[in-house]
């Protein structure tokens, strides 16, 4: 049959739509305009495929699309042709005829209790960024977990095993990790005494969730950790403010404070202090948990990277010297591997850790129950813990080389004490610097930090800049020094 109609239109390789659908969209377009008539035959897949310079396969795929549609309809042993009965292109009793652009403001009230500074968009790619203490992606065990987490994902759904687990996570998981947390953290736990969560922060939330209620107030670190005051405001709670000295939290100024004020919760980083990574001593760590017994404090002890600890052997948390059933330990498998990897846990109580999991159950049922289980897989095979080791050794050497590119390009500006663990330097600049000013002039030579007095929940808010260096090698962060050492010469006085 001939089939005079040729197409009088190009594909775009530059459009975000598909090439199937940009066939499916002209060909809709050349219908409605009357191009081409009801019954009207169009060429076949072959032919058009050779006129369009496309895959045959791109558009049968058009083509199936408009039949489904009604567009088109197939003849056998004739061909494709324009569907004598066409669908109506809108619904019924609607028109967009003279229909004005929905406008940017909603049509309805509502309430964003979010902090939208705390969640800055993505630095462009490219950019050296001095993280608040992320992991290299680029390390983490990638070929091994894709493995594991394809082998696993096959034989779950042979044994059609894809559907809803515990609430608390994957039971082997937990009862892996509570084996690490005994032997390694001195904690006492079971499995029945952890639930999974999507990293830290979503434990916190959980955690902040149970016990707090409107008006309650909840002492934290200052210098502190943003995310979890703004988690804690959320829930009408208000953050009162401890003072944070080089050993850490002041456990004199927060027994003052439970003195004068009910203080419901205390939310700490004992292990690397965040943002200054001090380490809480021994001494202070009996200190507070006298005082958390006698005011009847709940201890929220974040142990967000216990596992970078270069000088000697860690201290144990303060979970493990815990006898009054007070702290609640979150830690994280996140900043291990890669911060897209969302696992995160909580130990504490049983009946609290129940009643946890009972509550993660309602704003997400489970985890993701294939990477847990890859995960368990990799720990079985010691293959986390041949990275935690890689890790750790490539950690120490880029922290010992940010120190040595602070001391050769701003040895004049700042003062900083060489971190026994964590991912990052707090550095302290001698005098007032416009640090604001130095990080827009920063973002223009594609290196990006944050100014230390983001970390502040009052005054006085110190010249200092939390450094990561997990996530930039030593020659990244050689770069990204030097250009901070010229920006603070050229921009950085008030």
């Amino acid at each position: 049959m001939l089939r005079a109609w040729k197409t009088p239109f190009h594909l775009d390789p530059a459009a975000t739509e598909t090439r199937h659908q940009q066939i499916a969209d002209r060909l809709t377009a050349d219908i409605l305009a009357g191009r081409l008539l009801p019954g009207e035959a169009l060429p076949g897949s072959r032919e058009l495929a050779r006129q369009l310079r496309v895959n045959r396969k791109t558009v049968a795929l058009a083509y199936a699309d408009l039949l489904a549609q009604g567009w088109l309809e197939a003849r056998p042993a004739r061909g494709t042709f324009v569907a004598n009965r066409l669908p109506v292109p809108a619904p019924i009793g609607f028109t967009t005829e003279n229909l004005e652009p929905p406008g940017n403001a909603p049509g309805f009230s509502w309430h964003d209790p979010t902090a939208p500074d705390w969640f800055p968009p993505p630095s462009p790619v490219g950019t050296l960024t001095f993280t608040d203490g992320t992991p290299d992606g680029r390390l983490a065990p990638a070929a091994a977990l894709a493995t594991a987490y394809r082998r696993v994902l096959l034989a779950r759904g042979r044994r059609n095993q894809l559907g809803y687990d515990s609430p608390a996570g994957f039971q082997p998981l937990r009862a892996a990790l509570s084996a690490m947390l005994n032997h390694d953290r001195g904690l006492h736990t079971t499995p029945e005494t952890i639930c999974l969560t999507r990293g830290t922060q979503m434990a916190l939330y959980l955690t902040a969730r149970l016990l707090l209620r409107p008006g309650d107030v909840v002492a934290v670190e200052n210098p502190g950790y943003p995310p979890a005051w703004h988690t804690f405001r959320l829930l009408g709670a208000e953050p009162v403010a401890v003072p944070v000295d080089t050993d850490g939290l002041d456990v004199h100024a927060l027994d003052a404070l439970c003195a004068a004020r009910p203080v419901r919760a205390l939310y700490l980083t004992p292990h690397h202090q965040f943002p200054t990574t001090a380490t809480l001593p021994p001494a202070r760590r009996r200190a507070l948990l006298a005082v958390a017994a006698r005011h009847g404090l709940a201890v929220i002890e974040d142990d967000y990277d216990h596992e970078f600890h270069y000088a000697h052997q860690p201290l144990l948390p303060l979970a493990s010297a815990d006898t009054a059933g007070l702290v609640i330990y979150l830690g994280s498998l996140s900043k291990l591997l890669a911060p897209a990897l969302r696992i995160g846990y909580v130990t504490g109580p049983p009946a609290f850790v129940a009643a946890l999991a009972r509550l993660r159950s309602l704003i997400d049922h489970q985890g993701d129950t294939v990477l847990e289980q890859a995960l368990t897989e990799l720990i079985g095979e010691g293959e986390l813990k041949r990275h935690t080791r890689r890790a750790h050794a490539e950690y120490q050497v880029r922290r010992d080389a940010l120190a040595d590119q602070l001391h050769q390009h701003l040895g004049d500006f700042v003062d900083f004490r060489l971190p026994e663990g964590g991912l990052a330097i707090w550095a302290t600049f001698r005098a007032p610097l416009d640090l604001d000013r130095v990080a827009r002039h920063l973002a223009t030579r594609q290196v990006g930090i944050t100014p230390g007095s983001r970390y502040f929940l009052e005054t006085p808010a110190a010249d200092a800049l939390r450094l990561g260096f997990a996530a930039l090698t030593p020659a990244e962060i050689g770069r990204g020094i030097a250009e901070l050492g010229r920006a603070v010469r050229a921009v950085g006085t008030p």
